[in-house]
């Protein structure tokens, strides 16, 4: 049964392939106006930007940096810890004294700083923009041939009133 039913099938099938024919002409059309196909596409780019603030800063700032004086500090400390230690904990009492002597100096430095100013304070940051790109993807004609008006897109553009080379398919059958 499913054999005969694919014998018919097959026999309709080349039945109207065999009465059928397809015709292909050149014919000229006119362009009547030409419509610009755009796509959009966005996107995240990144930017340095720069974003400042005002902040309260110490009117010296080197009062917490390392210098000479803190130097000369750990220095006096190491040597007062040295006197004060004996036999094996005369190192860890001179590192001590170092450490000691150090902040002593840094303390005093911070204590004379007391004066704070509002001051702009920059800073460059990585911000995230979203961008939108136009991009031409293509045309459409509108084009006028054998008395009617068509549309058909292109990858080409063309101006208004120039002709244009089609192809026209023409295919005959029978019902």
């Amino acid at each position: 049964m499913r054999k005969f039913f694919l014998l018919i099938g097959l026999s309709i099938f080349l039945a109207t392939n065999a009465y059928s024919k397809t015709n292909f002409y050149q014919v000229t059309g006119s362009i009547s106006s030409v419509e610009v196909l755009k796509t959009y596409t966005t996107q995240k780019v990144p930017r340095n930007e720069q974003r400042c603030s005002i902040q309260r800063v110490p009117v010296n700032q080197d009062a917490n940096k390392f210098g000479a004086d803190n130097f000369i500090g750990a220095l006096i400390g190491g040597a007062i810890g040295n006197q004060i230690g004996d036999g094996g904990g005369k190192s860890g009492a001179t590192a001590l004294g170092a450490l000691i002597g150090s902040e002593v100096v840094r303390n005093e430095k911070e204590n004379r700083n007391q004066n704070y100013v509002k001051r702009e304070v920059c800073r460059n940051q990585k911000v995230m923009h979203t961008e939108t790109i136009e991009q031409v993807s293509g045309y459409r004609l509108i084009i006028d041939v054998d008395g009617e008006t068509i549309s058909l897109n292109s990858n080409r553009s063309y101006n208004p009133g120039e002709f244009i080379t089609l192809t026209k398919k023409v295919s005959y059958s029978l019902n």
